[in-house]
């Protein structure tokens, strides 16, 4: 049987000979058809056997609803979940809650935080910014935020290399969202907006399309 690669090269060998003959510069778009739109690597593997829980970071009050955190929490959740990365999610509300009723004034770490929760690793976003939708200034809503892979019994993180952990910015163009006009309309966006954050996290863990991508890489 011949593998898809040989056919694909057979193909391309036909293509070019027709392209050739008829004068016609198309092959490039016929490739781009024949092989797809190219890819973005996982950036690190999650082990699917270890508890897990995602813990959204948010120390300067950045994000200014409760509700828009959720739905990045939840968006993420669910991602997880579907594309069965992980077996045992712990709720990420369950993480909020910790370290909210932490006693020790926000000094409890965040592998204290998953250990409380019997969690083996914590995802961590921790937010630098949040911009706000403004139609004065044509402005749609934008969040940037860092990711670390953490190790709760071991206190140590597991992913990236850089201390910084792995920046994203995350906005809603005119293609996806529009300029909120009035409340509603801001809230509608925000809520999206804290959805695709969620969806940009777990897109770090799973080779995906760029037609799919949903955060730009930060500096």
């Amino acid at each position: 049987m011949i593998s898809i690669t040989k056919k694909l090269v057979v193909l391309l060998i036909l293509l070019a000979g027709i392209t050739a003959a008829s004068g016609c510069n198309v092959l490039g778009p016929i490739y781009f058809f024949a092989v797809g739109p190219p890819e973005f690597d996982r950036e690190y593997k999650l082990e699917k056997d270890k508890t897990t829980v995602i813990f959204v970071d948010d120390p300067r009050s950045e994000i200014p609803r409760r509700a828009i955190r959720l739905a990045m929490i939840q968006s993420a959740e669910s991602d997880l979940l579907d594309r069965g990365l992980v077996n045992d999610l712990v709720s990420g509300q369950s993480a909020l809650r910790v370290s909210q009723q932490d006693e020790s004034a926000g000094q409890m770490s965040v592998a204290e935080i998953g250990r409380e929760l019997d969690s083996d690793i914590v995802i961590w976003a921790s937010v630098d910014q949040f911009i706000r939708a403004d139609m004065s200034r044509n402005q749609e809503p934008k969040i940037v935020y860092r990711v670390r892979v953490v190790d709760a019994a071991n206190n140590q993180v597991l992913w990236p290399t850089d201390p910084q952990g792995r920046k994203l910015e995350v906005t809603l163009n005119s293609r996806i969202g529009s300029v909120a006009s009035d409340t509603g309309a801001s809230t509608t966006a925000e809520l999206q907006l804290g959805k695709n954050a969620g969806l940009a996290i777990v897109q770090l863990f799973y080779e995906h399309l760029v037609t799919e991508h949903i955060a730009e890489r930060g500096n």
